[in-house]
């Protein structure tokens, strides 16, 4: 795990290295064990290392290729690195290291860019190529790892944070106006914009290629697998015990470290299971929560009965919290609005001298069909079918579950219109209620920024849902594409790499997605509401494997309160607060 930085310069008319070093010196937290900078004809490459894998001076990174054909910087985990060695035929007294950078290399020397279908695991890497002097930028499929670049005409400049990108200081430090409105929307940004203006995320699942001649070609190596199960229909047994089994596989991939391994623990269904699909020689793993001293004792997680196995309780009060959210603010590697985050950032902070390394259950919702998407599924069905009726009887409804800036009665045709398995696109379903259009639009005194549509991201991203989804596969697919990325992935990056840590995800596997997101819809959400009817693959699996009082417990998550109750106990506005921050 690392942070890494570069600028791509064909005509090398321009000395970059001290401009790399500068942003190294912005990433040191990503990376405080080891750094370097490797000069190319056309290119620099800047690496910081968090020592995860081989800790020894072998790892050292940027890293060039056995036959001295490439050069790699790379920021993540190969989970099935030693897989992708036995299948080059790699001997391991052939390799010199221990690393799975090292392995990488020698897949992409063999399939070029065509490895990234063969990795598992989270990754953002760079790999200049000293024969074409082409450079690649590639990001994971759902954007575990951040990439940030700007481009111009004579150079690419990237970086693993915003922050490390100004280190350059040819890049305008103005804000997005419309990327502004989109976060105070959705209180996230959705790739590939940022808040800075010019600068852009790479997609989760894209690569750029950059060459001599000054193109630049962007590409989605990775397309989101949501089908519903068009053949036979699996029972839900067979579907429960290969999803078991892949989780299992899953999660024995994510403790590959050379680092000490806990696990984030919720009093959910989710963290629970990773806990049930552990192998014996990692059952007795560290479990870290998270308890709001002085809270509500019913909104407090429950603590668990493990046998064998350390329960670490990390306790702040508000006032706690409080003193700490200026550094954590300042943490995030770009702004998100969930507060979430924070108590996040407050275990990984205080677990930090246990672990390095921590599995949690992010992504879990977002690919099982989790939240509360049983009841609105049904809501929006019903709400399709209510539409064929006069306006004024349906109108509270339609402004409560119905998201655009239009009118009523032009929303109202939205639904009725609306063939049944695009009713979320008319919809514009999210999982979190955007602010209002009117509100959005006092905000920015009645005139919303150029080439801004509210939310029109969303309708962009329906509409490149496949034509044969399903309405919970296009829900799956826009979700997977906006509150997971732009916001869980967003800041559980920022939280755990400003503590030099690294957060694992099971449930993005590769393959467990795949397997998932191929299963008969009525197998990851049936068609009637009710809180039990969701992640029901889940479920089915862990029904025989965790305690019954989990599997009926209602989804919390870690109890932080709200955002505007902790500023309202910050002195000051938070007015004052933000513009007077530097």
């Amino acid at each position: 795990m690392c942070g890494i930085a570069g600028i791509y310069r064909p005509l090398r008319d321009a000395s970059d290295e001290a401009t790399v070093w500068r942003m190294l010196g912005r990433l040191e937290r990503r990376g405080p064990d080891d750094e370097g900078v490797a000069v190319e004809p056309c290119a620099v490459l800047g690496n910081r290392r968090l020592a995860i894998l081989d800790l020894s001076p072998a790892g050292h990174q940027p890293m060039v290729s056995a036959d001295g054909r490439y050069v790699v910087t790379f920021n993540g985990e190969i989970y099935n690195f030693r897989e992708l060695a036995d299948e080059l035929g790699l001997a391991a007294g052939s390799l010199r290291s221990h690393s799975d950078t090292e392995v990488l290399l020698h897949a992409w020397t063999r399939w070029g860019a065509g490895t990234m279908e063969r990795l598992v695991g989270q990754w953002a890497f760079a790999v200049y190529d000293r024969r074409s002097h082409q450079l690649t930028l590639t990001r994971d499929r759902f954007g575990e790892k951040p990439l940030f670049f700007q481009a111009t005409a004579a150079r690419v400049i990237f970086a693993s944070s915003l922050e490390a990108l100004l280190e350059d200081r040819s890049i305008p430090r103005a804000l997005d106006p419309a990327a502004l409105a989109e976060y105070i929307t959705l209180r996230y940004v959705v790739s590939p914009r940022t808040v800075l203006e010019g600068v852009h995320k790479l997609e989760g699942g894209h690569l750029l290629e950059l060459t001599t001649d000054g193109s630049r070609s962007e590409r989605a190596w990775y397309v989101h697998p949501f089908r519903g199960h068009a053949g036979l229909r699996p029972s839900r047994a067979k579907s429960a015990h290969g999803f078991g089994a892949l989780l299992e596989q899953s999660v024995a991939r994510c403790l590959v470290s050379d680092r000490p391994v806990g696990v984030l623990l919720s009093d959910g269904i989710d963290s629970n299971a990773l806990l049930a699909a552990l192998p014996e020689c990692a059952q007795s793993a560290t479990c870290f929560t998270f308890r709001l001293r002085g809270g509500v004792e019913s909104d407090k997680p429950a603590r668990m009965s493990m046998p064998g196995r350390t329960l670490v309780d990390v306790e702040s009060s508000r006032e706690e919290l409080v003193e700490h959210l200026d550094e954590f603010c300042a943490d995030l590697t770009e702004p998100v609005g969930d507060m979430a985050a924070l108590a996040t950032w407050m275990i990984i902070r205080s677990a930090r001298t246990r672990a390095t390394v921590f599995l949690c259950g992010h992504g879990g919702d977002e690919v099982l069909g989790g939240y509360r998407l049983s009841q609105d599924l049904f809501r929006l069905a019903m709400l399709r079918r209510l539409s064929a009726l006069p306006s004024k009887w349906i109108a509270a409804a339609i402004r409560r579950h119905v998201n655009g800036g239009e009118e009523l009665e032009s929303l109202r045709r939205r639904l009725r219109d609306a063939a049944p398995a695009k009713v979320a696109d008319a919809a514009r379903f999210m999982i979190d209620r955007p602010l209002p259009a009117e509100q959005l639009f006092a905000l920015f005194s009645g005139s919303l920024p150029k080439d801004y549509s509210y939310l029109g991201t969303i309708d962009r991203l329906y509409q490149g849902c496949p034509p044969d989804a399903t309405v919970l596969d296009r829900i799956q697919q826009v979700l997977a594409q906006t509150f997971l990325s732009a916001n869980i992935l967003s800041w559980a990056d920022s939280v755990s790499m400003s503590s030099s840590a690294e957060l694992r995800m099971p449930y993005l596997d590769r393959d467990l997605v795949d397997y998932v997101a191929h299963l008969p819809t009525a197998h990851r959400v049936p068609h009637w509401p009710g809180r039990a009817n969701t992640k029901r693959v889940l479920r089915d699996w862990a029904r025989t494997r965790l305690p019954s009082e989990v599997m009926a417990r209602t989804k919390k998550g870690f109890q932080t309160g709200s955002l505007e109750g902790l500023l309202r106990a910050i002195p000051g506005s938070a007015r004052k607060r933000v513009l007077g921050a530097s």
